[in-house]
């Protein structure tokens, strides 16, 4: 008959083969770990390099800030200018020029967001269309959109169609050398008060 083994020898073998066991579980959890932070590096460093290739990271075009040299800014009074890399226009009105609402423009530059706020179709500058039309006879010069025709004063205001508000703007600020940062990031909605946003501009 098989003699006994001794219970401090079946109590070590019992506790070998548990830190046996231990060591290879912290062993897997180290490489899952590992693999993992590994995964995440390699992610992140493809993420950097693509946002570096496309410019993500510091847009200069539509959604970023777009600098107007002061050779393309329209003079006072003029008809706007379309900056196709920031998606708006850029008008310089003359005294409450804009404001069909009588709210007290008094002139400035301002930065127009081109799409229309019903549904988004691009609104161009049509310079021979006639405010009569519209109800506004002498005042000549509007956005008109061609999709649904709402029309929009040289300051945005909505005079016409199914828009649900005027134009949208963007923030602009003056720079010394007579160029204008416009941060097509910072879009504010259109509203009546769109002629007080004009920016003073002497060139």
């Amino acid at each position: 008959m098989a003699q006994a083994e001794p219970a401090g020898r079946v109590a070590s073998r019992i506790e070998q083969a548990r830190q046996q066991e231990a060591r290879r579980h912290s062993r897997r959890s180290f490489l899952r770990v590992s693999a993992f932070a590994g995964l995440n590096l390699g992610l992140a460093a493809w993420l950097g390099s693509f946002l570096g290739f496309f410019n993500l990271r510091h847009p200069t075009g539509f959604g970023g800030v777009v600098t107007v040299a002061k050779a393309r800014i329209p003079k006072v009074g003029d008809d706007p200018v379309r900056i196709s890399e920031g998606k708006f226009w850029l008008v310089n009105l003359q005294g409450a020029q804009g404001d069909v609402l009588g709210i007290g423009g008094a002139g400035g530059l301002m930065a127009l967001y081109w799409k229309c706020p019903h549904l988004g179709c691009s609104v161009p500058w049509i310079a021979a269309f006639q405010g009569a039309q519209v109800n506004f006879p002498g005042v000549n010069g509007w956005f008109r959109c061609p999709c649904h025709g709402s029309t929009y004063s040289r300051a945005g205001i909505r005079v016409f169609g199914p828009a649900p508000r005027p134009m949208d703007t963007m923030e602009l600020a003056l720079n010394a050398d007579g160029s204008v940062n416009i941060n097509t990031g910072k879009i504010t909605f259109g509203t009546t008060d769109n002629p007080l946003r004009a920016v003073p501009y002497s060139g």
